[in-house]
């Protein structure tokens, strides 16, 4: 990373080692963000001993070390935990510190409670929080993750810029209005899983029709691949590519047909919908 980089010389922490937390060390220091600028807390020891033996980051003893002397705090925790992990660092957070929350289905709102309740920044005349909340996916552990962010009212368009540069490490990302949240949830967040299923179930056919399972693997993977490369390549849309491959009175429009008669377009549809409406139910509590 060059030296303009906007995340020159700041100081990151990240709370929680699961597998986003990894993903974001390690997307941070193959980006050249200087590993010693990185700090990472997690309750589990082994996690970061792992991390900075691989990548030679900092680790904390506590979290509120972690933060301390932070410009950028990544809460990196499991939402139902986030109260607690909150209600040990809010004190130590600097008055500048940028928050970037990854806890899935908590609200700025909620953050900012449960930063006032704990006498964070905006309490007692302290300069309000900047807060921003990102919703990432799994592909963001192998780098190409697709993520969706949310600025908090206190967030600058400075904050807006060094957030981006934070979520390049996992891929793509795109900014949205917070009440858009659930939607992407349902759309990239359990996105991955619609197409794991897809491909499941074609190997499952290749092999009842008597194909060697690594060989259909290989075929369904290397297909997905090649067919989301082309997707996020070409100017075209899935409609026009479709019609490509699909010769009329060919094998690809035979399964079409298929899809067509037993509602596959609905289900998607549907899917989709169950998932956004869970997400509400869990923002919510239920």
């Amino acid at each position: 990373m060059s030296s303009k980089s906007i995340l020159s010389g700041l100081k990151i922490s990240i709370l929680g080692a699961g597998n986003m937390g990894q993903a974001l060390t390690r997307g941070l220091v193959e980006k050249s963000v200087y590993p010693q600028n990185i700090s990472i807390y997690d309750i589990d020891s082994k996690k970061m001993a792992q991390l900075k033996k691989e990548l030679s980051v900092k680790i904390a003893k506590t979290s509120r070390h972690c933060v301390s002397l932070a410009d950028i705090v990544i809460l990196a925790v499991k939402p139902q935990i986030l109260p607690e992990a909150i209600a040990e660092v809010a004190s130590s957070l600097g008055k500048e510190t940028l928050i970037l929350s990854i806890a899935a289905g908590v609200p700025i709102s909620k953050i900012e409670e449960y930063l006032s309740v704990r006498g964070g920044a905006g309490v007692g005349g302290k300069k309000p929080m900047a807060i921003i909340r990102v919703m990432p996916n799994m592909p963001a552990l192998v780098g190409a993750g697709m993520s969706a962010y949310s600025l908090g009212k206190h967030a600058s368009a400075k904050d807006r810029k060094i957030a981006e540069a934070i979520l390049a490490a996992l891929g793509e990302y795109v900014q949205v209005p917070e009440k858009m949240i659930d939607l992407v949830t349902a759309i990239s967040g359990s996105g991955p899983a619609y197409f794991f299923l897809l491909t499941e179930k074609m190997i499952e056919a290749a092999y009842e029709m008597g194909m060697k399972v690594d060989v259909a693997k290989k075929l369904v993977y290397q297909t997905a691949f090649g067919s989301g490369k082309i997707l996020a390549q070409s100017d075209e849309d899935p409609e026009t590519l479709i019609a490509r491959v699909a010769s009329k009175g060919g094998t690809t429009e035979a399964a079409l047909k298929v899809f067509q008669r037993k509602g596959f377009g609905k289900i998607i549809q549907d899917a989709v919908k169950a998932a956004h409406r869970r997400s509400i139910e869990l923002r919510e509590g239920k």
